[in-house]
């Protein structure tokens, strides 16, 4: 997999964190055990630094930055669909960010909170934990439900046992 050194900042990545061989990692970034990083993914941490914790999924072809000075955090559980774009952003565990959202600089995620595919969500913009933000430019549409949830949680447990299946099971030919 690309992992490059951008000055001093050297990715660091958990033996027990599948990163695909087509995902590119720059610089200060940290990316911990039972996560997945798919195909096409790019985290780039040139000028500020990127964390992933735990279990956290990064799928097919997401864009990730941050800008001098703050840190892009995406706390533990949290699925990221594909072609989603994160700068700058806090994202609080168990959160589901829907594929092909953009969320611009400095947008929090408060716990559990789900931002729905397709969705831009405004800079500075906090989603309150639980809630459900869609659209161009994002608002708060209703309360997660409890099925959504539900669904999150299998979604992550999937994705961690993807990252393990992967790790053992897949092989160039």
């Amino acid at each position: 997999m690309p992992i490059y050194k951008f000055e001093d900042k050297i990715p660091n990545v958990s033996q027990e964190a599948f990163v695909h061989p087509e995902a590119v990692l720059i610089g200060d970034v940290s990316i911990e055990k039972r996560c997945f990083i798919g195909p096409g993914a790019v985290i780039r941490a040139d000028a500020g630094t990127v964390i992933i914790r735990e279990g956290t999924n990064i799928q097919d072809n997401v864009v990730i930055h941050v800008e001098t000075g703050p840190e892009a955090i995406i706390e533990k559980n949290v699925i990221v669909g594909h072609s989603s774009i994160l700068h700058d952003v806090h994202i609080g565990p168990g959160c589901v960010i829907g594929m092909g959202a953009i969320l611009l600089y400095r947008v929090v995620c408060g716990n559990g909170a789900f931002v729905g595919a397709g969705s831009l969500v405004p800079s500075l913009m906090h989603i309150p934990p639980g809630k459900l933000a869609a659209g161009n430019p994002a608002k708060i549409i209703k309360d997660v439900a409890p099925d959504q949830a539900s669904s999150a949680r299998e979604g992550v447990q999937f994705y961690i046992e993807l990252a393990d299946r992967y790790k053992h099971a897949m092989r160039k030919i």
